[in-house]
């Protein structure tokens, strides 16, 4: 009898407890007004108590207070929300929107993903995320943590890092920004050096892998990066920031927000400048960048934003990937010198400053016209209009001493290039070790140079300049219409029109006074001064890429069930004209022939919410897309198109799971993607003529297949984790057999490829990350991070795997590795204005460790399966490129209003 009491008591003592405990609390959740997304980590203070939190992983929050105060809700790139509050009250949903005017019209428009609803993986780093990494690292580094990603600086220049999505090369991953395309229309591709202002202008960034959500009429095979900027601020207010760190790196950032007038109008305006020496010898770079953004929201219907925005640039390179042990030396041969991870053979002292064979120069400014128009409550429609003017290319040596060209010629003692003795030679004076210097070379020995140093494609060495510039202009336009209060269309039309433009200029004379033109068939002979750069050499031809398309989507979101459904037609039209080749008087030739591909898309899927916490969903879908530019004229000419030439033909499965709870998020995900007909391109000589040619082949298919692990908890109030697991198996799925024909379209052999079950190089197929952060004092939070990457193989070409005898043998397994990266941040206010130091170091621990490998030779099976660098020699003739060693940046930023 006395336990029953005793236990009665007991609950009675609990219940008053809770009852009290509730009647002196504020509860709610915390979500993205946009995507509905749970935001974690938002600061939630008490401002008269003085009390502060942050939401949980599911974006809720609990505050103990007794009697009445305002609660003050702040989120990096969010509008802070304020709120009378009384103990005991539950607020519920409060949804915190972003401080940009026109964010979420921007977001529709470029398909962000929105949680719990669309069917695809995902993953999303926030603006508070990216001010907080991005130190002195690269954009496509900041989503290496994310699932099925690789990152690598390449060879080490600034702007020269590359990303892959499961195994795909950035070249098939769709990069987006604010809902434009960005690769190149000729072949794919991404140069990360001419958006070296993102990080500044970013305010989220979200990582679709596979089909994706995307509204472009053409699809990509690896994925979707969407990055959204951050349009005009709402809020008046601007910041100044300036970071520090090693080999000189120094940026300083200005930006200013004029905050939205009663009329309406708002003008955002940031400038940058990044400058230093490059971690990697002889890789000094300087790099500006701009943006400005004038939004005007004319009333509630109607809303229109203009942005620019561009990163002129200039960076020396490391030309090409390097022996590994040129970097890590040969324990077994004395003979080769270890030069360290920094080392870098194209570049040198020139007139006692630094100068490089390798330079990279570019400037693409883009600009966009926005119009939305809420033509009624349930119909929008939105108009991107953009232009994009590119300038700009990268150098490299052209001509010969004695044979041999500016990368073979003897170097220094300290393995850089001897350009005062080039000049020397250049000019008719002995230069010690390049050779005699011949009696009427390279002096002109006629024409209008006669008596003066002239250079030719085979004696004397001036550096060039490859030119790739392009004219860009484009348009989107979309429509969306709610049928019903659970089903919403969507079409609209997509429109490309580009004129790349390429040719070789002179860049740097070295000595000379002209260069000898000789493969201008149309001016033969000619002598360009070396003071002049405009006049093309060695090559000058355009490619004409017309695209346009139209796309349809159909969205179903009702009680439990979210069903998406799209597809897309779209036609490629690419056609090459030549400047150099063909006589524009009797040859028509010079204009090729139009090729024309069709391409469509077809993709649906289903998420499913089985409760609150738990999700599932499931998409597929199959699409083919025109092949690159660069295959339908593989032999450079107008008249050599590429034979076997098909659509490459994708189809794609992918099912996830997703948890939602205040103490932990997950998302699980599987995907299969075959990739068929791959087009590839390698080189045959023709035995009835002797000569060369490029010839394509058609028939490869790639499996790639993998499961894909992330999730995030705060269950400690001031503790954040995040890990993440990609497990891939990417590989070659046959062997192919492929007729080769001439020009004449004449049978000269067949080709077979021995590729089935080769593993797919050039990205690490196992990946890991996790990182945790902890504010140990309010304002200090310190964060440390360890990602590992394995099964990483060396980028080897398939078309090159035609011995019989070496069927099933893999390409070069390279190391595997862990980097730890760190981070300590102290923010606090001053009179509003928000104040933030902050110390980042990248590879704490200073590890060694190869990211790419460009060659794969083998060797014996113990020397490729159990490399180590330096040991015996193994791999030794591999070109490879080392990550970085350790790396810093110290940093004051200052938000004011």
């Amino acid at each position: 009898m006395l336990l029953k009491k005793l236990i009665l008591f007991i609950i009675f003592g609990v219940s008053i407890a809770q009852a009290t405990f509730a009647q002196s609390t504020v509860t709610g959740r915390v979500l993205d007004a946009v995507t509905k997304e749970s935001l974690i980590g938002v600061s939630i203070t008490l401002t008269n108590a003085k009390k502060s939190t942050v939401t949980a992983t599911d974006g809720s929050f609990r505050i103990r207070l007794d009697g009445k105060d305002e609660l003050e809700i702040t989120s990096v790139g969010y509008l802070t929300e304020k709120m009378e509050v009384t103990g005991g009250k539950q607020i519920g949903e409060i949804l915190l929107k972003p401080s940009t005017s026109n964010m979420k019209e921007i977001i529709v428009s470029s398909n962000i993903f929105i949680d719990r609803k669309t069917p695809y993986a995902v993953s999303t780093l926030r603006a508070a995320a990216i001010e907080e990494r991005i130190s002195n690292k690269e954009f496509p580094e900041l989503l290496k943590t994310t699932p099925s990603t690789y990152v690598t600086k390449s060879g080490g220049g600034f702007g020269d890092s590359r990303i892959s999505v499961r195994g795909f090369s950035q070249n098939n991953t769709a990069v987006m920004i604010n809902g434009v395309p960005v690769n190149d229309m000729e072949n794919g591709a991404v140069f990360w050096s001419n958006w070296a202002g993102l990080s500044d202008i970013a305010s989220n960034i979200q990582v679709q892998r596979g089909l994706g959500a995307s509204k472009l009429s053409i699809a990509a095979v690896g994925g979707n990066i969407n990055i959204v900027t951050k349009a005009t601020e709402i809020e008046k207010g601007g910041q100044v920031a300036v970071t520090y760190g090693n080999d000189q790196y120094i940026k300083t950032t200005l930006g200013y927000n004029t905050g939205k007038s009663k009329k309406g109008f708002a003008l955002s305006l940031l400038a940058s400048q990044t400058k230093g020496n490059g971690y990697v010898d002889g890789t000094k770079f300087s790099a500006w960048n701009y943006f400005a953004t004038f939004g005007w929201e004319i009333n509630n219907r109607h809303t229109l934003t203009i942005t620019a925005t561009g990163a002129p640039q200039w960076h020396n390179q490391r030309s090409a990937a390097i022996p590994y042990q040129t970097f890590f030396g040969n324990p077994t041969d004395p003979t080769v010198i270890s030069r360290g991870i920094k080392y870098n053979d194209s570049w040198g002292n020139y007139h006692n400053e630094e100068f490089s064979w390798s330079k990279n120069f570019y400037h693409k400014p883009v600009a966009n016209l926005n119009y939305y128009w809420n033509v009624s409550d349930k119909t929008k429609f939105s108009a991107v209009i953009y232009a994009s003017l590119g300038r700009g290319g990268g150098t490299g040596p052209i001509g010969s001493i004695n044979g041999k060209s500016g990368f073979s010629l003897p170097k220094n003692n300290e393995g850089t290039i001897r350009f005062d003795d080039i000049e020397k030679w250049n000019i008719g004076f002995a230069a010690p070790e390049l050779g005699p210097v011949y009696s009427n070379k390279p002096w002109a020995i006629d024409g209008p140079y006669k008596g003066q140093y002239v250079a030719t494609n085979s004696n004397g060495l001036i550096r060039r300049a490859s030119v790739n510039s392009h004219n860009w202009y484009g348009a989107v336009f979309n429509i969306t219409h709610e049928l019903t209060s659970s089903i919403t269309l969507n079409g609209g039309l997509d429109l490309r029109k580009y004129k790349g433009l390429h040719y070789r200029r002179v860049d740097n004379g070295l000595g000379m006074d002209a260069y000898y033109e000789t493969r201008d068939l149309n001016n033969p002979g000619k002598y360009v001064p070396t003071d002049n750069f405009t006049t093309p050499i060695d090559y000058n031809n355009d490619g004409l890429v017309r695209q346009s398309g139209g796309y349809f989507s159909a969205e179903y979101d009702k009680n439990k069930f979210s069903v998406f459904v799209a597809g897309s037609l779209s036609n490629t039209n690419y056609q090459r004209v030549d400047y150099f080749l063909y006589d524009f008087k009797t040859d028509s030739r010079w204009k090729s022939a139009k090729r024309n591909y069709r391409g469509y898309v077809a993709k649906g899927g289903i998420n499913y919410r089985i409760t609150d916490k738990h999700n599932v969903f499931v998409n597929m879908g199959y699409f083919e897309r025109a092949p690159f530019f660069n295959t339908v004229w593989p032999n450079n000419n107008n008249t050599d198109f590429g034979r076997n030439l098909t659509t490459e033909k994708t189809m794609s499965t992918e099912v996830g799971y997703g948890f939602r709870s205040k103490a932990i998020s997950i998302n699980i995900n599987a995907y299969n993607t075959e990739w068929k007909d791959k087009n590839i391109i390698r080189s045959f000589p023709d035995p009835a003529t002797g000569l060369t040619f490029r010839a394509n082949i058609a028939g490869l298919v790639a499996l790639h297949q993998g499961i894909e692990f992330e999730a995030s908890s705060r269950a400690i109030n001031k503790l954040d984790l995040q890990a993440m697991v990609s497990v891939g198996n990417w590989r070659y799925k046959n062997d192919v057999t492929t007729d080769i024909y001439n020009d004449a379209n004449e049978k000269i052999g067949t080709v077979n490829l021995y590729t089935a079950g080769l593993k797919v190089g050039d990205a690490a197929q196992t990946t890991a990350n996790l990182s945790a952060g902890y504010e140990f004092l309010k304002g200090f939070k310190i964060r440390g991070s360890y990602y590992y990457a394995d099964q990483l193989y060396a980028n080897f070409t398939p078309e090159t795997r035609t011995n019989i005898a070496n069927v099933g043998l893999q390409a070069w397994k390279l190391p595997s590795y862990g980097l730890m990266d760190g981070m300590l941040s102290y923010t606090f206010k001053v009179d509003g204005q928000r104040i933030t130091f902050r110390a980042n170091v990248d590879n704490v621990l200073d590890t060694k460790y190869i990211a790419e490998s460009t060659d794969d030779i083998k060797y014996t099976a113990t020397d490729a399966t159990d490399f180590i660098i330096g040991d015996n020699g193994s791999g030794k003739r591999n070109r490879v490129n080392p990550g970085f060693g350790r790396t810093w940046t110290i940093g004051l930023r200052i938000n004011f209003k």
